[in-house]
């Protein structure tokens, strides 16, 4: 990557990881994602479940593995209705604006972010970064578009304004790339 690149986005993953966390939620930076997987691999507990996004940036991953040998219980939302009732839900962010509003597109994300897990790990580079909620009604029919073409969705979508009525609910990886969808 370039070093102007590079410095813009750590620049950019830098401001938001102080939004976030000025909105009490735990944000953390990581400088990679081999760095964001060993810092969320540290806060697994043992015997802990799992339900993970079905995504093919969060499969990309391969925490289902690195969790599983941690003696953790791993649910399949698509098979197991009771999914939502995992200790934990691990997620990449659709967008997360400039004043640190969470913004979760398709059915299930939408419902275990807001309703679910005990706690939420929260995936977003810096392309989720997104300046408003008017910014995201411009963007979200495209994208709603371009995911019903690979696999049907709804319109539904979940807005989390910060972290202080559930404490300790979400932790948020800030990445300084472009990553995910």
């Amino acid at each position: 990557m370039d070093k102007n690149i590079e410095w813009l986005y750590n620049l950019k993953a830098q401001n938001m990881t102080k939004i976030l966390l000025s909105k009490e939620y735990d944000a953390i930076l990581v400088k990679n994602l081999e760095e964001l997987k060993n810092s969320m691999l540290s806060k697994v507990f043992l015997d802990e479940s799992f339900v993970l996004d079905q995504t093919p940036f969060i499969e990309s991953l391969d925490f289902i593995h690195s969790i599983a040998k941690k003696g953790c219980r791993i649910y399949d939302y698509k098979k197991e209705p009771n999914a939502i009732l995992a200790d934990n839900f691990i997620v990449g962010c659709d967008f997360i604006t400039e004043n640190g509003e969470l913004i979760f597109l398709d059915d299930f994300s939408s419902c275990a972010s807001l309703f679910g897990p005990k706690r939420v790990f929260v995936i977003a580079g810096i392309n989720k970064f997104i300046k408003n909620l008017a910014e995201f009604e411009t963007m979200a029919p495209e994208i709603l578009k371009i995911r019903n073409y690979f696999s049907e969705t709804s319109d539904n979508f979940s807005l989390i304004h910060h972290g202080r009525k559930f404490p300790d609910k979400y932790t948020i990886f800030i990445v300084p790339e472009d990553i995910g969808f």
